[in-house]
């Protein structure tokens, strides 16, 4: 793991440039693939998943407490986290 300085430019240009962000999905498949047979096992697939939680958390102290708005896919992680949050603030 390392702390590394980025911005939304940076990210963008990664997603946007087909080859380098293509490579990087066949590459993480092929070290989530553990017993190499082409497929994602449940267990292959959770480590990965589990992985996300500490994205979510490096994002949530990014933005700290101030509120923003963004559009967010439905079925995505931080589209359950607010759907999670409205049915608390509802109760």
């Amino acid at each position: 793991m390392s702390v590394e300085v980025l911005d939304g430019a940076t990210i963008r240009d990664f997603v946007e440039d087909e080859s380098s962000f293509n490579g990087s999905i066949e590459g993480r498949f092929a070290a989530l693939d553990a017993n190499h047979d082409g497929l994602l096992s449940y267990a292959e697939m959770a480590r990965e998943l589990e992985s996300l939680r500490e994205m979510m958390l490096a994002v949530a102290s990014g933005l700290g407490f101030l509120p923003v708005q963004m559009v967010l896919e439905e079925g995505s992680f931080l589209k359950m986290a607010v759907e999670r949050e409205s049915v608390k603030i509802a109760a």
